[in-house]
């Protein structure tokens, strides 16, 4: 029985770990590459292109998973999509081929309780761009009652502490979490994974350029474990912080050699690479928003003149865009102002 690994940017990067689980027995190797969407989350996984580089630098077939976070009746029909959207962007600048194995990871708590529709429309999307071997993870606890049996025919089933997996759909069987003592997820693969061989050549792709915020963004969030630092070189940390940390930021400096660096408001640095770190507010005019945090509409830019209070699901078409001091604003068609942070409000597609 072939056995496989999955990684994300917990594992190491190198070739040499790579090589490592190949003399283990490993037969290939599954990155995470993207959680969420373009207008939520946006994660992407900043050890990825590395890991699939020196996988494939190894000998090993390669695939990749997006981490599924959408929900359909909170935010909307088109909430997968965009999840899929953001997913397939990624596969496509990381050269991931039509024929590789393509996963959606689906277990997070905040997903429906019946999550068979959502995952049916990412799974949709992703294959109608042309990637044929689509697949679906997820827990034994959920296979066929929080998402039905019927959404697939390749199913990735994690069920640690048996001795056999009695689920007779799957195709593949993550048995645990910590493969040969190294912390990274092991699965047995029941012979489909990656069978499929492909007969288009991977390009050789460049790395892509950093790109980084050159302009203040006033707020912002990361997007990955980030470091705050005493001095823009980077060389006296303070503290490391979580995914999902917001930092409302001072200004734009550089390093010596003209990296941007954003100064927080406590007086320290943090990176300005947009991998790491997204703009919490709408800059450009999303048209039309939807509340999913009650806030407040203004009568004024200074916001000293409340008209009422708007709760969750709340949609107003906006008219533009508005720097006013340290933050962005949102003008509504009656001429009146909302918050333009997106903790509050959400593109409504």
């Amino acid at each position: 029985m072939t056995e496989f690994n999955d990684v994300a940017v917990f594992q190491p990067k190198t070739k040499a770990y790579f090589q490592k689980l190949k003399s283990l027995g490993s037969k290939g190797i599954l990155v995470k590459l993207t959680q969420g969407s373009a207008d939520g989350t946006a994660y992407v996984n900043v050890s990825a292109k590395e890991q699939l580089a020196n996988a494939k630098a190894a000998g090993l077939p390669v695939g990749a998973y997006h981490y599924l976070t959408c929900n359909s009746a909170r935010y909307g029909s088109d909430d997968p999509i965009a999840e899929a959207k953001w997913f397939v962007m990624y596969l496509k600048a990381y050269g991931i081929n039509k024929t590789d194995p393509v996963i959606v990871d689906v277990e997070d708590g905040s997903l429906m309780s019946n999550a068979t529709k959502d995952v049916k429309s990412f799974v949709k999307y992703v294959e109608s761009q042309g990637y044929s071997n689509t697949w679906v993870y997820t827990m034994g606890s959920w296979f066929g009652s929080r998402i039905s049996s019927s959404v697939t025919d390749r199913w990735w089933i994690a069920s640690y502490g048996i001795a056999k997996l009695n689920i007779s759909a799957a195709k593949a069987w993550q048995y645990t979490d910590n493969w040969h003592g190294l912390s990274v997820d092991g699965s047995h693969d029941y012979g489909s994974m990656f069978k499929y061989k492909g007969t288009e050549k991977s390009a050789a792709s460049k790395p892509a350029k950093a790109s980084y915020y050159d302009w203040n963004p006033k707020l912002i969030q990361t997007l990955t474990k980030v470091g705050l630092y005493k001095d823009t070189e980077f060389k006296h940390r303070v503290r490391y912080y979580p995914a999902g940390t917001q930092f409302k930021i001072k200004d734009v400096v550089k390093t010596k050699a003209g990296t941007p660096r954003l100064l927080t408001d406590s007086g320290f640095y943090i990176t300005a690479n947009r991998d790491n770190v997204k703009n919490w507010y709408y800059v450009t005019n999303p048209k039309q928003i939807k509340v999913v945090k009650s806030t407040y509409l203004y009568k004024d830019k200074d916001r000293t003149k409340c008209i009422r209070k708007y709760g969750k699901g709340t949609v107003f078409t906006i008219t533009a865009v508005v720097r006013w001091g340290d933050i962005w604003l949102l003008k509504t068609e009656s001429g009146f102002y909302l918050t333009a942070n997106k903790s509050y409000v959400k593109i409504n597609n």
